[in-house]
């Protein structure tokens, strides 16, 4: 049995006209829906608070934070200039170093960095409280605890020690 080329040319124009079909089929469902509203994304952040009665805040760093600079171990007093009026008075902290000899025939002093500090200012972890004529009351904060603390100004007087 032979067949003839013209019999095979009405299937293969069949199967190519029934995917047309489809795709036709398919615009005009998707022609006929309406357009999606565009979704706005809204971010929420969870915002923590902790009660500090007695405690530490936990969400806070044991170090770093505000502490920049140098550490109360670190300072001495070098100076103070003072006032009757608190507001006036300043404190001169560095982190110089001065030894003394035997007898105090001779002085080593090695050279630091100084700060000039009126009540209520900061420095590494330390906050001026009030100063004296020849003191400095700190408030000292580690680990979240805060101590209260007196500087002295170490001087020479005649007949006295360092």
């Amino acid at each position: 049995m032979q067949r003839h080329p013209h019999a095979i040319l009405p299937l293969i124009a069949g199967a190519l006209l029934i995917p047309t079909v489809s795709l036709a089929q398919q615009t005009d469902t998707t022609a006929a829906k309406p357009p999606q509203a565009a979704t706005e994304l809204v971010f929420e952040r969870e915002v923590f608070t902790y009660p500090t009665l007695q405690r530490r805040n936990p969400f806070r760093a044991l170090v770093g934070g505000n502490q920049g600079g140098p550490r109360y171990e670190q300072l001495r007093v070098v100076g103070i200039i003072y006032s009757d009026d608190p507001s006036l008075s300043v404190a001169t902290l560095g982190t110089s170093t001065v030894e003394y000899g035997e007898n105090a025939a001779s002085v080593t002093v090695q050279p630091g960095v100084s700060w000039f500090l009126k009540v209520g200012q900061s420095i590494g972890n330390i906050r001026i409280v009030e100063i004296r004529r020849d003191q400095v009351v700190v408030d000292i904060e580690q680990f979240g605890i805060t101590e209260q603390k007196i500087m002295h100004l170490k001087t020479r007087r005649p007949g006295g020690t360092p």
